[in-house]
């Protein structure tokens, strides 16, 4: 065999548990969106209806983005999965590659590789040879996930062809920032802003229907218009972008040394602080970037959102299937339509609160947790430090993008909403995105190989939030995902008896956590 076949395999072996869980659970994902929304939407006339409702004005536009061919079961389908799609396809190349590569030379493992027969360049590339080889099962199964469904293969193998290229093109971009970065989290920072700054520039281009969609690798997936007319030449921007960024990783891969980065940033204080040297200021330290990178995209959504209400509120009158289509009921619009975006904000805290926990697994396996135990600082200690900074950090994301969203808001309606309520109602979902932050827990002190579990709840969670009660799915299922126990603030009344249910639930998924942590080896 081959040392390419050989680099191929490593990764493989290494990665293929957490390749099995983005790939079982996007696919189940997207085709039980489809199955669902195959089911709901099973007339012309109620495609038709669903058509005219989510058309109505360019503010879904900014959402889920503009699809042509909306008239139809795949159009419904592209339009249901929109945001979903905008994100999660994304994060599955940065994350098949950013574990396969900046991570892997961080932790001292690859200097070991290299030191054999294998070139510099083969890590990164049988990373992303492997990435794409994912990328490609997860598109094949969605397309046959379609057809099934009941939409026509073309259509169905382009929608699929187009999301496998968004994943693609991001796949490329952070193999190019690992080459550039010094660290995995650097990789996972840089990435999620690019993919904001995707989102915003799709958004901008479909709400002023200008070319600016052109300069966003959403807006080429958009632009293949698999449902309306469509366009198979658009596949090309994103294959050619991603062996492009793919490449030129491969390239600067042979050409640095390893351990090195292209971007090495300043050099540190001489000394470190007196917070750094306390538990509390390091754990603070290391948690930091992932904090910054979330907090950026609930802003900017939340932001998005608010300049929108307006428009969302007027199209909505007068079109009660269009307020239904976004899950807004009863007769207060603009408190629904808060309750909407505050829930798009809580799933944007719970993926904050997942990856910063999965950071405290990347410390233990890339050898620096166990000096850290070695000295006077008890294992309890080194976690309820890191556990108060991610809290923190939770906190920092709600309180600033309902703020955002609160004056965003306000400026856009004309007239000064009430702050308190829209702060609550962020706040409320404070308890169900600690009950996630207590599933990471559980899962690294008891089992911490299955931490990707904690993603794959994660995504379940979010499908269920955003998909299950539009979709009808069975009450037993909506109550799977935490959010659902919020009770909808402000539109409706928080649950009390939810949140202490909530509370109570997050609280025994972290002593489990701190309890078995402390009994299990370190490393394992």
């Amino acid at each position: 065999m081959s040392t390419d076949g050989i680099m191929i395999g490593i990764v493989w072996r290494t990665r293929r548990r957490g390749i099995l869980v983005w790939v079982l659970a996007l696919v189940a994902g997207m085709v039980g969106t489809a199955a669902a929304v195959a089911h709901m939407y099973d007339t012309p006339a109620k495609i038709h209806t669903y058509a005219q409702a989510v058309t109505s004005g360019s503010a879904l536009a900014a959402i889920n983005g503009h699809v042509e061919g909306i008239d139809s079961l795949g159009g419904v389908i592209q339009d249901e999965f929109g945001f979903l799609a905008s994100f999660l396809l994304p994060l599955l190349g940065i994350g098949l590659v950013a574990g396969s590569t900046r991570r892997e030379e961080e932790s001292g493992r690859l200097e070991t590789i290299l030191g054999g027969r294998i070139a510099r360049y083969q890590p990164t590339l049988a990373a992303l040879v492997v990435a794409t080889l994912a990328i490609l099962t997860t598109s094949l199964l969605f397309a046959g996930g379609l057809v099934l469904a009941g939409v026509p293969a073309s259509g169905a193998i382009l929608y699929a062809a187009a999301l496998g290229g968004l994943a693609f093109v991001f796949a490329g971009f952070a193999a190019l920032v690992a080459q550039l970065v010094l660290h995995s989290r650097g990789v996972y920072l840089w990435s999620l802003i690019m993919l904001a700054a995707a989102y915003a520039l799709r958004g901008i281009g479909d709400t002023t229907k200008t070319w600016v969609t052109w300069l966003s690798p959403l807006g080429w997936a958009e632009k293949t218009a698999p449902f309306g007319v469509q366009r198979w030449w658009a596949l090309a921007l994103p294959a050619v972008v991603g062996v492009a960024l793919g490449g030129g990783a491969v390239w600067l891969a042979a050409r640095r040394d390893i351990g090195s980065a292209l971007r090495r940033g300043d050099a540190g204080p001489a000394r470190a602080s007196w917070l750094q040297r306390r538990p509390i200021g390091f754990a603070i330290w290391i948690h930091r970037p992932a904090a910054l990178g979330w907090l950026a995209g609930g802003v900017l959504f939340a932001a998005m959102m608010g300049a929108l209400a307006q428009q969302l509120l007027d199209a909505m009158t007068g079109n009660p299937a269009l307020a239904e289509s976004m899950g807004i009921r009863g007769g207060r619009p603009l408190d629904g339509f808060v309750a909407v975006t505050q829930l798009y904000v809580a799933v944007v805290a719970g993926g904050y609160v997942i990856q910063a926990i999965g950071t405290l697994r990347a410390e233990e396996t890339d050898g620096r947790l166990e000096p850290r135990l070695a000295g006077t600082l008890s294992r309890i200690r080194w976690l309820a430090a890191h556990l108060v900074a991610v809290a923190a950090g939770l906190v920092l994301i709600v309180v600033v993008s309902s703020s955002v969203l609160a004056v965003s808001t306000a400026r856009s309606v004309g007239n000064s909403h009430d702050f308190a309520a829209i702060m609550k109602s962020g706040l409320a979902y404070l308890p169900a995105e600690l009950v996630l932050a207590g599933l990471a827990i559980a899962l690294f002190g008891t089992w911490p190989r299955t931490f990707g579990l904690a993603w794959a709840t994660y995504a379940v969670a979010t499908f269920i939030a955003f998909l299950g009660p539009g979709l009808k799915l069975a009450q037993w299922i909506v109550d799977l995902a935490p959010t659902t126990h919020v009770g909808n603030p402000p539109a409706g009344a928080v649950d009390a008896s939810g949140l202490s249910a909530l509370g109570i639930l997050a609280l025994a998924l972290l002593l489990t956590g701190f309890i078995t942590f402390r009994r299990r080896d370190v490393p394992r």
